[in-house]
């Protein structure tokens, strides 16, 4: 597992299980870098609740390396299948599709 900060996710909304979950910026890669973990938080309470949105890569096996992330950008999109995080590495890019939601 590796955390960064990505300023570009930050604020970012999309809408999960009724709700709108506000990106804080911050994400874990896990599992080979098959998963993202997304914190977040409801923007619209005071004191907020949060949780951590989980991201699956659509097509493995390429995906980042948690153990040299390297420069790369991410950029949320609203995909049919729903909420997807396009990462975009030099000569390649990968998809991951938000597939769950778990409470802190």
């Amino acid at each position: 597992m590796v955390e960064t900060h990505l300023p570009e996710l930050e604020g970012e909304q999309v809408r999960y299980n009724d709700d709108t979950w506000e990106f804080t910026g911050t994400i874990d890669v896990k599992q080979n870098g098959n998963r993202i973990r997304a914190a977040a938080m409801k923007p619209e309470r005071v004191r907020g609740n949060t949780g951590t949105l989980n991201f699956t890569l659509d097509d493995p096996p390429a995906s980042l390396n948690p153990g040299n992330l390297g420069q790369f950008r991410c950029e949320l999109q609203r995909a049919a299948n729903g909420p997807t995080l396009l990462v975009d590495r030099t000569h390649t890019a990968d998809s991951y599709t938000l597939d769950s939601l778990s409470y802190d």
